[in-house]
């Protein structure tokens, strides 16, 4: 039996066991330093794109600084 594929609304309503905040591994370091990390749930993210009003932007650096910023992560 085919495994149905997740509409977009069903994906932006999984939030499984998130948000979470992790240690930086070993990898991710290279990248981004060290300390933590904000998992966000994917609601929280469309909440925040929402928010912007008509006419105006919002970068993906500071869309991961106000998560960073909610859940007490180093970044997001």
């Amino acid at each position: 039996m085919a495994k149905l594929k997740k509409s977009w609304r069903e994906k932006l309503q999984d939030s499984r066991d998130m948000p979470k905040v992790v240690e930086v591994t070993p990898e991710m370091s290279q990248w981004w330093g060290t300390g933590t990390v904000v998992i966000p749930v994917p609601l929280e993210v469309d909440g925040i794109m929402k928010s912007v009003p008509t006419g105006r932007l919002i970068t993906i650096n500071q869309i991961r600084e106000i998560l960073a910023k909610r859940h007490n992560a180093t970044f997001g």
